[in-house]
């Protein structure tokens, strides 16, 4: 009867990255990177990233993710909170962003970052002081000259 008085639930945003081993020559591989929206860490969450490799690149969004139960995760980074109404229209920004299958250096990292590029231009989810596009472009930068991030 009384909605307006009802509590919006919060959840995370995080930005999970996966090592993804050596590649034929011996060479790091960049690492693989998600969004993640969750409760909190310790709780299955739903991630958001493209998968597979040129040119066959595709996004995906994968139910039941422990994030920390990950044998490959790397780093967490948290992005922000999102209220639980918007994550639907965040979900439909995530599937409406265009996938590369054209240029060979475009990968999962470079989706993030038009993620988050989306992220901050919707307004929905309150960011956490000192996270910022630029920054990640860096980060991205740093693991392509395999260093670590």
């Amino acid at each position: 009867m009384f909605n307006f008085l009802r509590r919006q639930f919060t959840l995370h945003v995080y930005i999970a990255a996966y090592d993804r081993g050596l590649d034929a020559k011996g060479n790091r591989k960049p690492d693989h990177w998600a969004i993640i929206i969750t409760k909190s860490l310790s709780h299955p969450g739903t991630a958001h990233h493209v998968i597979h490799g040129h040119p066959l690149f595709e996004y995906r969004h994968r139910d039941d993710v422990y994030v920390l139960k990950s044998q490959s995760l790397s780093h967490v980074l948290h992005v922000g909170k999102i209220y639980e109404k918007d994550v639907s229209k965040l979900e439909e920004v995530f599937a409406s962003l265009e996938v590369d299958n054209v240029n060979k250096g475009w990968n999962c990292q470079d989706w993030v970052i038009d993620a988050m590029t989306s992220i901050e231009k919707m307004k929905c989810v309150t960011m956490e002081k000192g996270v910022k596009t630029e920054w990640l472009k860096e980060l991205v930068k740093k693991a392509s000259d395999g260093r670590d991030i």
